[in-house]
């Protein structure tokens, strides 16, 4: 599922810096709740809080027109409607994302990979 875009053009300005990891993921972790993909990476809930635990690097590369940042996710993923004392439980939850940066314009969009 890919999601609207969003402007990522200050990482991108950093991009092939060592600064690059870090910009991308500060401003990631910096989205307004609501705007990463976490839904469509449940595995165990029904619901997902609306920002990342955290967030870590695992890939970059680039092709001619995009720059390509593999994430992992770490969420909180939330079972609702169970009628128990401790409703709704929490779990953890993890998701893997693309996120493919236009080099030109710096419009970011995620896609969850699994």
């Amino acid at each position: 599922m890919r999601e609207k875009n969003i402007n990522f053009k200050s990482a991108l300005d950093s991009w092939g810096s060592e600064l690059f990891s870090k910009k991308i993921i500060d401003e990631i972790m910096a989205l307004k709740a609501g705007v990463l993909p976490l839904q469509y990476g449940l595995t165990q809930g029904d619901m997902a809080a609306e920002q990342a635990d955290k967030v870590s690097l695992l890939a970059c590369d680039e092709n001619e027109t995009n720059i390509i940042v593999k994430i992992a996710v770490f969420f909180t993923e939330i079972i609702s409607g169970c009628s128990c004392g401790d409703d709704p439980a929490t779990l953890n939850g993890y998701c893997e994302m693309l996120l493919s940066i236009d080099k030109q314009t710096g419009l970011g969009h995620f896609e969850v990979t699994n």
